[in-house]
């Protein structure tokens, strides 16, 4: 049996673990997640009205997604944040954690969620999912992240 439960401080640590694990992710970028976990239980000015849910199943974190609304936007959202645990991918639960995030921006008046991606090879797992949930492509970002690594950015009207 599966729950989303917000996110508390106890999950930051496992979280920043788990998103190790599925060996995508950065030195950096994993200090970044702490950071922006941390943000979010704090309620960063930046970031105002983010939201940060767990999923929990058989006692154990199996993925989590972190959104907010983008400033100076009307009804804007942006996911900044999915991750399932390596072991648990491929068997819909970045779906479901998708809908969840996409039914609770629409209850706040939300109509449209960006997502941003890499562009090289090893992502496109990432970006086949993405479009398989409904995301468009709506622009690549040329060498955005490093010479060589695209920043592939993806649109889905709520």
């Amino acid at each position: 049996m599966s729950q989303l439960l917000p996110l508390t401080r106890d999950d930051i640590a496992p979280l920043v673990a788990l998103s190790d694990g599925t060996g995508f992710f950065k030195p950096l970028e994993l200090e970044a997640l702490d950071e922006v976990l941390t943000d979010c239980l704090d309620s960063a000015d930046d970031l105002a009205g983010q939201e940060a849910w767990v999923l929990w199943e058989e006692g154990r974190r199996a993925g989590f997604v972190h959104y907010a609304p983008a400033p100076m936007t009307v009804g804007t959202w942006h996911v900044y944040w999915l991750v399932v645990d390596a072991s648990l991918q491929g068997r819909g639960r970045g779906r479901a954690l998708m809908d969840w995030a996409e039914q609770r921006v629409k209850g706040k008046a939300g109509r449209a969620m960006f997502v941003e991606t890499s562009g090289t090879e090893r992502y496109l797992p990432t970006r086949r999912f993405y479009e398989k949930i409904g995301y468009e492509r709506q622009g690549v970002l040329r060498e955005f992240y490093a010479p060589g690594d695209d920043m592939v950015v993806y649109r889905k009207g709520i």
